[in-house]
């Protein structure tokens, strides 16, 4: 065999081999390998064996505790005098003049070590080992073994290192996944990015109930929110989802024992699901979805990205569109951000316009998200010339982003914050819902003029520059408005008004057909299950809403808030694997409402 080249730093693979002690005497065997690979025993440093020697302490009575439970259960396996080996593939090798990649020499290498587990359970008539192999597609040299008692799993590297630190848990009775501070998904990573100031609202044990009741008028129900629960997050025909703090879920499970609803526990820890909404999704470019990869945009649609990305994103859209883009700004928030909107348009006159705006919730991210990319879509498929005549027929304006304060302080400081952040000088209290500041059915039930609460109204009826901009651009437009769509989250449902008492609209045979013809899209789309009705009907009370504003001044043909998913599983915690799913929806729904627009 001729020596072998070393000409650059290449790539770099990992290989996690579980052996057994006995293994260890064939050690000799991985080093006819020629230095092509470097091991580095043992792991973690010092090692595992480093990490054991403080518990030596133990060690007798640990032994005679995993004694008796092999004894007592048949199923209990040990791995006593195992080794964690890490090799290491960090340069691309040249023999007799052919270049050989990485995973080349990794598929020979792992064979090679396979071996040595191999022949070490045949010596001592062990159970069988388990190989986790970082590998495309199975090496021909494993072709042809399938009697061996060989367990191959093929991951890729993230599902590696996760199946390879779940494997340690036993090493501690805490949960290690707390303290992976390698992968970019752990808390730690996630923090340090995103949530490293000291003023961060933390959810340590606080869980969100469903309650499988809709009847929240009922005295054991009221009893049971005033006393236990801190937000009633929604409310659909599943039941009542409801957060409980950490301090009330034992008194509160009590409670339920003694009445006779039925209740279940969708969310247990808040704060790891709010990390999982920082979390980046692996994504690989789709073909069928050219308008996801893009040249200098930084949106990838497979995380929540800040404020200033959607602000990129939508110049992006200018500079690569400019024939049919243009953005306005149409006012500035509190901190001075503009609240942007994008038009898309052929600039024929006599098209009807429909506005979308998103994210009027600031602890509502999916929105936004699913928004951007219904409008990558729209603009992509617009000038591919593949988009439908009735979209084209159509100016649209969308605001992704209607409350640019409350969403960032979200993003860094307080992940379940939904108000804006406008301040109070008399309670010392920040932010007003936006969605309850809208002027009709202002100040009515379902709000409240406490200005530290979630459903706070503000002091008047458009007392905030962010709805002041959006009524204002509205009304600019009322002659030729023909919808408007407010998307939110969650519930899976499309609502129109009114949502402060439960009377009929003018149009509302009209927006009840629509709306169902857009269910029934949804359900082909794939197979999403949404529910439609009046906005009071579906979301209870909602007195000073957009949507309902919209109707009662401009009667436009259409007027939809579209609440996007899910039903409660993870609620305004969406994890960022949904977004795409979401974008989808989006644009169906509005492609259904373009074709019923006359």
């Amino acid at each position: 065999m001729q020596p072998w080249a070393v000409p650059l730093l290449a790539a770099s693979c990992l290989l996690l081999l579980l052996l057994p002690a006995e293994a260890r005497g064939h050690e000799e065997l991985a080093a006819r390998t020629d230095n092509r690979l470097r091991l580095r025993l043992p792991f973690f440093g010092g090692g595992v064996g480093q990490l054991l020697h403080y518990l030596r302490p133990l060690e007798a009575s640990v032994t005679a505790r995993t004694e008796l439970r092999s004894e007592l259960d048949a199923n209990h396996v040990t791995y006593r005098g195992w080794q964690l080996w890490k090799l290491d593939f960090n340069v691309s090798m040249v023999e007799q003049g052919e270049q050989r990649s990485p995973d080349a020499q990794f598929n020979e290498a792992a064979f090679l070590l396979s071996v040595v587990a191999l022949l070490a359970a045949c010596h001592c008539h062990c159970h069988c080992q388990v190989l986790l192999w970082r590998s495309v597609s199975v090496p021909e040299t494993l072709v042809g073994l399938s009697e061996l008692p060989l367990a191959l799993w093929s991951l890729n590297g993230s599902d590696l290192y996760e199946t390879t630190f779940e494997s340690l848990q036993w090493l501690s009775p805490m949960d290690l996944r707390r303290f992976d501070f390698l992968s970019a998904s752990s808390s730690y990573q996630i923090n340090r990015r995103y949530r490293n100031s000291s003023s961060v609202q933390r959810y340590y044990g606080h869980q969100l109930w469903k309650l499988h009741e809709t009847r929240l008028s009922q005295p054991q129900l009221r009893a049971f929110w005033r006393h236990f629960g801190s937000e009633v997050w929604n409310i659909n025909q599943d039941g009542i989802d409801i957060v409980i703090e950490q301090k009330n879920v034992a008194a509160a499970r009590q409670f339920m024992q003694q009445v006779s609803f039925s209740y279940n526990v969708m969310i247990d820890d808040m704060e790891a699901a709010i990390d999982e909404t920082y979390a980046e999704v692996d994504g690989q470019q789709n073909q069928s979805r050219p308008w996801l990869e893009r040249e200098g945009m930084l949106l990838t649609w497979r995380r929540f990205h800040d404020q200033g990305d959607i602000q990129q994103f939508l110049q992006t859209q200018l500079e690569a569109h400019s024939e049919l883009v243009e953005l306005v700004q149409i006012g500035l928030t509190r901190n001075k951000r503009p609240l942007e909107v994008i038009r898309i348009s052929n600039g024929n006159p006599r098209n009807w316009a429909i506005v979308v705006d998103a994210g009027l919730q600031a602890r509502d991210w999916l929105s936004p998200a699913a928004l951007t990319y219904a409008i990558a879509k729209l603009t992509h498929l617009w000038s591919e010339s593949k988009l439908e005549k009735m979209m084209r027929r159509i100016d649209w304006y969308f605001l992704p982003l209607a409350n640019p304060d409350g969403y960032q302080y979200a993003r860094q400081t307080d992940r379940l914050w939904t108000k804006n952040r406008g301040f109070d000088p008399a309670s010392g209290c920040y932010g007003v819902n936006l969605d309850r500041n809208f002027e009709h059915g202002w100040g009515a039930s379902g709000t409240t003029s406490n200005p530290c609460k979630n459903l706070y109204r503000g002091a008047a009826a458009f007392s905030e520059p962010e709805t002041r901009s959006l009524r204002n651009f509205l009304l600019g437009m009322r002659d030729h408005l023909g919808g408007y769509v407010s998307l939110g989250g969650y519930g899976q449902t499309v609502t129109y008004p009114w949502g402060d008492a439960d009377y009929v609209t003018e149009n509302q045979r009209q927006l009840r057909q629509t709306a169902r013809q857009a269910v029934l899209n949804l359900r082909r789309l794939n197979e999403a299950e949404y529910s439609t009705g009046t906005s009071y009907r579906q979301k209870l009370a909602r007195p000073g809403n957009s949507a309902d504003w919209v109707q009662d001044r401009i009667e436009p043909q259409f007027v939809y808030n579209l609440f996007l998913k899910d039903q409660g599983r993870y609620g305004y915690l969406m994890p960022p694997h949904y977004i795409v799913e979401s974008g989808e929806e989006v644009f169906e729904f509005l492609r259904t409402v373009a074709q019923q627009l006359q």
